[in-house]
């Protein structure tokens, strides 16, 4: 496989997994692999739509723990190209699907209610029209602000083709939960767990694990946190857990 003079290949954990990524684009990290193995698979789960795939790390992840069918959407051209290479790089066409698209147009590619899962690492921070607030790189800029897609919008994606009882999880920041769970409840989706994620022991959280249930009961439990490095700054045994368990 051609691999272009700016990208490079780096393995994904101790796995056979690689991953093709470009410094200028925004790559993988500890938030995709937590949303990987956070979210709940089931024996009946056999589709999966990744809602902003970027460069395809969820669905690579996700294929050390499931067969199910994966479908990535990504607005940005090279992030699905890069995509699509990494599913060649790892002989994972057959359980794999990227689509270059905005991923408003999921009608085009998916039928209502057809998901078993849906999953997502979204835009993290609200644009407001301040220019000084964005990356000068575009691309970075699409992957980190609410400019393509908000907060609302994706969540009412993620309702419309789920099935019932399918299962909705997100990576996101703590200080939009309250946003999050009213967006979830307006659309359908009722939010079943929750995990914040910290650097170190003694810091807030910095991330929110969230999953919840198409027409789901109303039982929300919260799990302990999850600690993300030790006091050296290394990472924590519970990473580390991960790491062998993906």
């Amino acid at each position: 496989m051609k691999i272009n003079e700016n990208e490079i290949i780096n393995s994904l954990l101790n796995k056979d997994l690689k991953i093709i990524q470009r410094p200028d684009f925004f790559n993988f990290s500890l938030d995709t692999l937590l949303i990987s193995n956070f979210i709940s698979l089931t024996r009946g789960t056999k589709k999966i739509l990744d809602l902003g795939t970027g460069n395809g790390a969820i669905p690579l992840f996700l294929s050390e723990r499931t067969d199910a069918k994966i479908i990535g959407i990504e607005i940005q051209e090279i992030s699905a190209d890069l995509a699509t290479r990494n599913i060649e790089l790892n002989n994972l066409e057959n359980q794999i699907t990227i689509i270059h698209d905005d991923m408003k147009n999921w009608n085009k590619y998916i039928n209502n209610g057809s998901q078993d899962i849906v999953v997502t690492n979204p835009p993290f921070f609200k644009f407001h029209g301040n220019e000084n607030q964005l990356n000068d790189l575009d691309q970075i800029t699409l992957a980190r602000h609410e400019i393509s897609i908000d907060l609302e919008s994706l969540i009412e994606v993620a309702s419309k083709v789920l099935k019932d009882k399918g299962y909705f999880a997100m990576v996101h920041r703590p200080d939009r939960l309250l946003e999050i769970i009213d967006t979830m409840r307006k659309y359908g989706i009722t939010p079943k767990k929750i995990q914040f994620c910290h650097s170190k022991i003694d810091k807030g959280a910095k991330i929110l694990l969230i999953e919840g249930v198409r027409n789901g009961k109303d039982f929300l439990k919260i799990l302990p946190p999850f600690i993300s490095h030790d006091e050296d700054g290394k990472y924590s045994n519970e990473v580390l857990k991960l790491f062998e368990k993906l």
